[in-house]
């Protein structure tokens, strides 16, 4: 047999393999309706048209299949498709399913691609989880005066602008504040300052995106060998354990010497994992690769809210002078202080609003069903299917939201202080979970960190508001609002912003 029989034999039993396993899956399916084509070559065009469209096409899909269920072909999930909801009912059916029926982990495993790229992750429980949840956000209140330092410094440097108008890469420059204000929290000084951390940190996350894309797309029988060429991501975890190892390595000492409650011990990210982990996952290695996903879950998205929010004030230069109002008063009272943030009520509903109006993520809540799974309206998904939830859609749905596509920046505000019962205060923040915004997730598996980041970015915007007068530059500033953006209204990492020092009367 000839090679090029040997391959073409090989072809055909791979594709009647893909087409038997479509089938298979599909009619398992049959009863939940598809956004596109049902065909099975048709199918890979239509996920390669979700990467580029998913934005328009889940609002289709949303619009088309109002307050209810239906299916894209994607190369995100194991299956081959994914299944947006729409329904709050459904959504609350999905926040009460137990973890061994549907599994946020082994959703972010398909997405990751964590079988072939991140297998000591997999092996490794998710302790830095509830250190997030618990300990990060006690500490932050004593920490929060060094992380402001940070984000002064760190602007400084990174947002050096004169008297005169000047342009910046907003993303550009947030990412480095951002980076260094959440590792001066995560691991302290010097480190949180050294060039060859903040990069590795800063490109970890890029890499793992770009090379789990890439791989999605791989046939699974070559995914392996595929994946054994990605270097960059596991080399940024081995570069973190350099240079974070002995740091670690003295901390393990020091408990196994003086016990877990030792006099002096640092309030930081590298002791609340040592003390989060299990015994067996206490060594360099494990606690190294969680700093690296702490910080590969907050950076990013920190960062593209910030810029987001920026970028909208900007465009809407008449929320500046109250926002400056409302911030000197808060920190006359409080000084650079936690309790100061709280009191901005304004500045949390304006980073609130870009936020809801951002829409740079279209899905929230991806589920992977491991049992069988039946909804309280009827709707059955087998095991196997990943379920999401069409969040943007609901942001921007004028059910619950007056005149939604228009941006009001203290919409937020205004209905915590006209509210009609006492819990208005609070169901109106910025950390609240609510069905109809999920920005940090809905249930269980919300964003544990959230109350960081939202803290963080309202610190940076706040320092940014009392120091620079910013405006958009050129063309941009005549432009429709959303121009300057990727995705739906995402805000462009090579956008531009002009600013300058502020002129104090």
């Amino acid at each position: 047999i000839s090679y090029i029989e040997l391959l073409a034999s090989g072809a055909a039993i791979f594709l009647i393999y893909q087409w038997t396993s479509f089938h298979r899956t599909k009619s398992k399916l049959e009863h939940i309706p598809t956004l596109g084509s049902g065909w099975f070559i048709l199918t890979y065009f239509d996920a390669w048209k979700f990467i580029f469209e998913g934005h328009s096409l889940i609002k289709a899909g949303y619009a088309k299949y109002h307050r209810g269920v239906f299916k894209i072909p994607t190369f995100t999930t194991s299956s081959g498709w994914l299944v947006m909801v729409s329904d709050l009912g459904m959504i609350e059916d999905m926040r009460k399913a137990p973890l061994d029926v549907m599994s946020f982990r082994g959703a972010s495993h398909d997405v990751l691609q964590s079988e072939h790229l991140l297998k000591d992750h997999i092996r490794t429980p998710p302790f830095h989880i509830p250190v997030a949840r618990t300990p990060m956000t006690r500490a932050f209140v004593s920490k929060f005066g060094d992380v402001s330092e940070e984000i002064k410094a760190a602007c400084g440097e990174w947002l050096d602008a004169g008297e005169d108008w000047k342009p910046f890469t907003l993303y550009q420059a947030l990412i480095h504040v951002v980076c260094r204000a959440s590792n001066r929290l995560f691991v302290g000084l010097p480190l949180c300052r050294d060039p060859e951390y903040i990069k590795i940190q800063e490109d970890w996350t890029i890499q793992l995106i770009v090379s789990s894309s890439l791989l999605s797309k791989v046939p699974a029988f070559l995914k392996p060998a595929v994946a054994a060429a990605m270097l960059q991501v596991r080399s940024g975890i081995k570069d973190t354990e350099r240079l974070l190892g002995p740091t670690i390595q003295s901390r393990l000492d020091d408990v196994k010497q003086y016990g877990a409650d030792w006099e002096g011990k640092p309030n930081d990210m590298i002791t609340w994992l040592i003390e989060g982990a299990l015994p067996e996952h206490r060594n360099v290695k494990d606690i190294s690769m969680k700093i690296v996903f702490m910080n590969a879950s907050s950076i990013h998205t920190t960062s593209i809210s910030t810029t987001s929010a920026l970028f909208d004030l900007a465009a809407h230069q008449e929320y500046i002078t109250p926002l400056r109002a409302e911030i000197e008063e808060a920190i006359s009272s409080h000084g650079w202080t936690k309790d100061a943030m709280r009191q901005m009520r304004k500045l949390d509903s304006f980073i609130k609003e870009s936020s809801r109006f951002a829409g740079t993520n279209a899905i929230s809540m991806r589920r992977k069903v491991l049992k069988d799974f039946v909804f309280s309206n009827g709707v059955t998904v087998p095991a196997g299917i990943t379920l999401a939830v069409a969040s943007y859609s609901l942001q921007t749905d004028s059910e619950y939201y007056d005149d939604p596509t228009t941006f009001k920046g203290f919409r937020f505000s205004e209905m915590r202080d006209t509210g009609s019962d006492e819990f208005d205060p609070l169901r109106h923040q910025m950390i609240t979970l609510d069905p109809t915004y999920m920005v940090f997730g809905y249930g269980r598996n919300a964003c544990p960190g959230r109350f960081f980041a939202v803290n963080e970015v309202k610190a940076i915007l706040a320092y940014i508001i009392m120091t620079y007068d910013l405006k958009l530059q050129g063309d941009a500033a005549e432009a429709p609002v959303g121009s300057w953006s990727v995705g739906n209204r995402g805000p462009s990492i090579t956008g531009q912003i002009l600013l300058r020092k502020r002129k104090l009367d």
